[in-house]
C-alpha cells in the first residue's frame, strides 16, 4: 500500500506543479492582455488542456486521502459487516466508472488521431491528453481494486501519505 500511496503522492505533486504553471500562465496572460494589449496566443488552449492533466493526475491522491465530498446515505451504525459491505459496494461502483472512463478515453485518443482533433488556437493535439486521462483513470481503478481487496480481507484502508503531523479531528469536539 505504501508503494501505491507513493505513486499517488508523486502524481499529486506533478499535478500541483502543472497547476502552478497554469496559474503563472494566467497571470502572464492577464498582464499581457491588460497592460500591453497583447494577449498570450493559445493561453486558453493551454489552460483547458492543462486542467485535464491536473484533474486526472489528482484523482488517486484525492481518493486516498479522502479529499472528496462524501455523503453517507447508509450509515454504519457501528456494525463492521455493514461498513465493509458499504465500502466494498462504493469501490465496485468506482471501479466500473473509472474503468469505463479509461476505456472511453483510450478509444477517444485513437479517434482524435483519426479525425486530427486539436485545439483551436495553437493546434495542440488532443491525443496526449486523452491518453493521460485514460492512464490516470485506469490507475484510479487499480487503487480502488486494491482497496476493495483490503476491505474483503479486513485490512485497514489508512493512507501512508502524511503531509503534516496534524490530527484530522482537531476542533471536531468543540
Amino acid at each position: 500500500m505504501r508503494l501505491l500511496d507513493g505513486i499517488c503522492a508523486v502524481l499529486a505533486v506533478v499535478s500541483g506543479l502543472i497547476l502552478l504553471a497554469l496559474i503563472g500562465l494566467t497571470f502572464v496572460d492577464v498582464v499581457l492582455r491588460y497592460v500591453f494589449s497583447a494577449p498570450y496566443l493559445g493561453a486558453k488552449d493551454l489552460l483547458q488542456m492543462g486542467m485535464v492533466v491536473v484533474i486526472s493526475l489528482a484523482f488517486p491522491f484525492t481518493w486516498r486521502i479522502g479529499g472528496h465530498i462524501v455523503v453517507d446515505l447508509i450509515p454504519d451504525y457501528g456494525l463492521r459487516a455493514l461498513t465493509a459491505t458499504r465500502d466494498l459496494v462504493v469501490r465496485l461502483i468506482g471501479i466500473v466508472i473509472f474503468a469505463l472512463l479509461a476505456w472511453r478515453a483510450w478509444v477517444r485518443a485513437d479517434d482524435a488521431v483519426l479525425f486530427n482533433e486539436a485545439t483551436n488556437m495553437i493546434d495542440l493535439p488532443f491525443r496526449p491528453f486523452f491518453l493521460v486521462l485514460a492512464i490516470a483513470a485506469a490507475f484510479q481503478a487499480v487503487v480502488l481494486c486494491v482497496e476493495g481487496v483490503r476491505v474483503v480481507i479486513g485490512l485497514p484502508l489508512d493512507h501512508a501519505v502524511k503531509w503534516a503531523d496534524v490530527d484530522d479531528d482537531v476542533g471536531a469536539a468543540e
